[in-house]
């Protein structure tokens, strides 16, 4: 493709050289994949700057360098350097061009929100495909489209793989893309370029803040809110304070007040054997695979968006009738010890799923959970704070530690925490101990990795699955 051609829409502000006919094959924005005929975009991001690896790129072949410093364009005589304000809306911009504008081929659908994204994407995935669709989803769980999975490093990937995956989805003739919008992906333009159909708020309260992510609270909802600016209809949660506060002229969704999808006669199965809840949206009446009230604000945004969509009531309620989300409120019976595995991992999510949990219990609650590392300190003192409150027996291990030591994380948690807890950093051990402790009738709550199969140590994936853990304990004990 011509270079002339992928630069198209950019604001260029100096260019060193005539790029009529040169002509590139892909554009890679980490060195490691860069080669001749490729064109290397120079990302500053919060651990790294790309454009201290241009040597490293033009040594593999690259001859076209896309910036934001242009101070070493003279240092590359035979390379052509272009300079961009910013090279994230930058890649944005090339990567749409380069893969010819699928998203405007595919219904698009983008859900935001501290918690409930990848239940509600998932939801209206699942139900897409059993009401004749042919969906596609990008989000934490991964990429699935048509029969194909694809793993992915980020709930909201970089540009360049949003508008590749895209283009594998039209050519594989997906109709709808439902995709998971992170604060970080859209403060740092990964969605750019995208308008889309339909985009959903959600909820919103305290996370990702300090380190790596946002400075604080108001950074982290204004990256949401750029979300209602490419968004053709949003729909938003009326029972959120701080979205009703601030969104005007949009559609929303409610449990407690008026709104244009309203949620009444809730009635949820008091077994927990047994997940069922049963309610009623603008007088149509649902029943859902689900026992948690905080889920049925998922469902609601799912139905929201179906109903959007222009799908029929009929259909609707057919299709969400029996879902089924991995990692999510996945249920493990062990000996009359019921495991749940969920992707709680914050101060919200922890407190919805233990608030759930103990109106079912018939003994004790324990939790086994961990905190990322590089995230605040209050993460952790808030996720001690609510295990120590809501479960009996806390066990504190490792949760994708990285470049921190899992001890310091585990011990920095446990201060926290006044009532009966063990650290334990190996987490395979850590679920091995929770059975060692468990008594008949305890439920079991797993949380912080979910669908994961990896733990992230030291910059590196390595296999590890909560699920895979816990089948082994029950086989040792079916034997």
């Amino acid at each position: 493709m011509l270079v002339k051609d992928i630069i198209n829409g950019l604001e260029i502000i100096n260019e060193n050289h005539d790029i009529e006919g040169v002509e590139i094959d892909d554009i890679v924005y980490n060195s490691k994949y860069a080669r001749k005929g490729t064109v290397f975009v120079a990302l500053r991001g919060a651990l790294s700057d790309g454009h201290k690896y241009i040597r490293d790129a033009y040594d593999k072949g690259v001859r076209v360098f896309i910036v934001e410093d242009y101070s070493m364009a003279n240092a590359y005589g035979d390379a052509a350097f272009i300079k961009v304000l910013d090279t994230r809306k930058a890649l944005a911009i090339i990567s749409k061009n380069f893969f010819n504008k699928p998203d405007e081929d595919i219904k698009m659908i983008a859900i935001t929100g501290t918690k409930g994204k990848t239940t509600t994407a998932n939801i209206i995935y699942e139900a897409l495909k059993k009401m004749g669709a042919r969906p596609g989803i990008i989000g934490t769980n991964g990429v699935f489209y048509a029969g194909k999975e694809e793993a992915v490093d980020n709930t909201t990937p970089e540009s360049y793989e949003v508008y590749r995956i895209l283009n594998n989805m039209r050519e594989a003739k997906i109709t709808h893309c439902v995709l998971e919008a992170s604060s970080i992906g859209l403060k740092m333009k990964r969605l750019y370029g995208i308008n889309f159909d339909i985009g959903v708020f959600t909820n919103i309260s305290h996370d990702h803040i300090g380190g790596i992510e946002h400075p604080d609270f108001d950074d982290y909802f204004r990256s949401k809110m750029l979300l209602k600016n490419v968004s053709k209809k949003f729909i938003y949660n009326k029972d959120d304070e701080k979205l009703k506060e601030a969104i005007s002229n949009a559609l929303s969704f409610s449990i407690d007040e008026a709104s244009d999808y309203k949620t009444e006669n809730i009635i949820v199965s008091d077994d927990i054997f047994k997940i069922q809840s049963d309610f009623d949206i603008n007088g149509k009446s649902f029943e859902v695979k689900s026992i948690s009230y905080y889920d049925i604000y998922n469902y609601l945004a799912a139905i929201s968006v179906m109903k959007e969509l222009g799908y029929g009531w009929d259909e609707i309620i057919s299709a969400v009738k029996n879902i089924s989300i991995r990692g999510r409120f996945e249920e493990i019976n062990v000996h009359d010890r019921l495991y749940i595995i969920d992707y709680a991992h914050n101060y919200i999510s922890l407190k919805s799923i233990l608030e759930t949990v103990n109106k079912f219990k018939k003994n004790r609650v324990i939790t086994v959970f961990g905190s990322v590392g590089g995230r605040s300190e209050k993460r952790r003192e808030e996720l001690a704070e609510v295990s120590d409150a809501l479960a009996d027996i806390s066990i504190v291990t490792s949760d994708n530690p990285n470049f921190e030591e899992p001890m310091k994380i585990c011990n920095e948690i446990a201060s926290f925490i006044k009532g009966v807890h063990y650290t334990e950093p190996d987490r395979a051990k850590a679920i091995d101990l929770s059975y060692e402790i468990s008594e008949i009738g305890d439920i079991i709550v797993v949380a912080g990795k979910g669908h994961e199969t990896y733990q992230l140590i030291k910059g590196e994936k390595v296999h590890y699955s909560d699920k895979e853990c816990i089948l082994k304990i029950k086989e040792a004990h079916d034997a």
